[in-house]
This record gives C-alpha cells, sequence and structure tokens, in this order.
C-alpha cells in the first residue's frame, strides 16, 4: 500500500503534518520513506548559481589571493630590448 502524507523537517527531525490512521499501521512497523521538496530545482541556464559554494571548503581564497599577487612580482620573461 502507498500513502503519501506531508511532512515539515525542523531541528533534524521529519514532523508529520497530518494524520496516519488511514495506514492501520502495526506498533513497530518498518516503512520506506521517498523525500522529494517543494522547493523548485535550478534551471540548467543557472548552473554557476547552483554550484556556488560548492569549493569552499577546498580552497583558501585569501591564500590563493596572496599566492595570486606574489607571482606577479616575480617575472621570469627576459628583458625586451628594443
Amino acid at each position: 500500500m502507498t500513502k503519501r502524507v506531508r511532512v515539515r523537517y525542523r531541528r533534524g527531525v521529519l514532523e508529520l503534518l497530518g494524520p496516519l490512521e488511514t495506514l492501520a499501521l502495526e506498533e513497530g512497523a518498518e516503512l520506506t520513506v521517498e523525500l522529494s521538496t517543494t522547493e523548485p530545482t535550478p534551471a540548467v541556464s543557472d548552473a554557476t548559481a547552483a554550484t556556488a559554494g560548492a569549493w569552499e571548503m577546498l580552497l583558501d581564497g585569501e591564500a590563493f589571493e596572496q599566492e595570486i599577487y606574489a607571482k606577479r612580482l616575480h617575472s621570469n620573461r627576459p628583458e625586451v630590448n628594443l
């Protein structure tokens, strides 16, 4: 039997928004739960916004910026004589 119920996620717990009496569940019964959100998924054209922040913990942005500026100070190109 399949029954759809609405829930709210709050403080790490799913709270039922409707009764379960119509399922006639026995105490200790195990259920399979399928979750879906009502929030819209990002459009393919908005892929950049959808991945914003994904690299946040993988790179120290401030150190990376300082490294770039430090490398700009040193030139490994030969000097051009005109």
